[in-house]
């Protein structure tokens, strides 16, 4: 080798490093492992897992989410269509915003089909502010609310409220009425059930139709006295248990309470430390 040579060959690395021998190259190559036997990391898969970042799955970004989407199978795309079906959305009809608009309440879904397996259990239907009300016989409060909860078409699967009303002196009887407000998630519209009890009498508890009615009705009994058959633990929610003086919401309760209470610090008047706003900041 030349002196020409080796000039050439440390212009070429520079590091003084040994260059590659490439008999030693090829045989290094075959003899490690081969981590991809299957060379499954060719294969595009619609398959992708979820990220972690410090042990926490990530959400999906939106072009995972549109993959998924794309291949949901034809059998979620009838059940969608199917509830859109059931979705009211034209306002010119029956069901312009949500609430039956038809003057003849007797169209109304809910009351047809009421009328065709409860005949005797639809006592009247009242429409006030484009809002229906259905009154229901005592007797079958429950049996009503589970066939309109579990109806296919109508579907009132979510109880949005119960409460009571005191109609004393509006009317001679009953004197509550106990009601409750449906709501169809997939329907999107809104449905009162109201039943009437007079004092002493038992309603039929909603709590196995939902579990959300546990703690209204126990308000209800707590405010009005009305006892609720069936409930798995009606007792006071809002006063004390040992209370004795009644019922605080009922139209004969006295707005002062049934006793008089003990007036403290009669001797020394506390006084007021402002009398009249001067408009200023405290």
């Amino acid at each position: 080798m030349t002196d020409g040579d080796t000039r050439r060959d440390i212009a070429a690395n520079p590091g003084n490093e040994t260059p590659p021998n490439p008999d030693q190259r090829s045989s290094a190559e075959a003899s490690a492992p081969v981590s991809d036997p299957a060379r499954l990391a060719d294969e595009v898969t619609t398959d992708t897992a979820p990220e972690t970042v410090g042990g926490a799955v990530t959400e999906p970004t939106a072009g995972q989410e549109g993959a998924a989407d794309s291949e949901a199978p034809l059998g979620n795309l009838e059940a969608m269509q199917d509830r859109l079906d059931r979705t009211p959305v034209d306002a010119s009809g029956e069901w312009a915003r949500g609430a039956w608009t038809d003057p003849d309440l007797e169209k109304h879904p809910a009351v047809r089909e009421l009328r065709a397996v409860f005949p005797h259990a639809v006592l009247d239907i009242i429409r006030f502010r484009d809002e229906t009300t259905i009154h229901i016989s005592r007797e079958e409060f429950r049996n009503v609310a589970f066939f309109l909860r579990d109806h296919d078409r109508l579907a009132l699967n979510f109880l949005t409220d119960l409460s009571a009303v005191d109609m004393l002196r509006l009317r001679t009887e009953p004197r509550f009425d106990v009601v409750a407000q449906l709501y169809s998630i997939p329907n999107r519209v809104r449905l009162r059930l109201k039943t009437g009890c007079d004092d002493g009498e038992t309603v039929p508890s909603l709590v196995p139709v939902w579990n959300g009615a546990n703690w209204l009705e126990r308000e209800v009994y707590d405010m009005f006295g009305i006892i609720f058959e069936g409930h798995p633990n009606l007792r006071r929610m809002l006063l004390p248990d040992d209370w004795d003086e009644g019922h605080p919401l009922r139209k004969d309760y006295p707005l002062r309470g049934w006793k008089e209470f003990p007036v403290y610090n009669t001797e020394r008047v506390v006084p007021r430390v402002r009398t009249r706003w001067t408009g200023r900041g405290v």
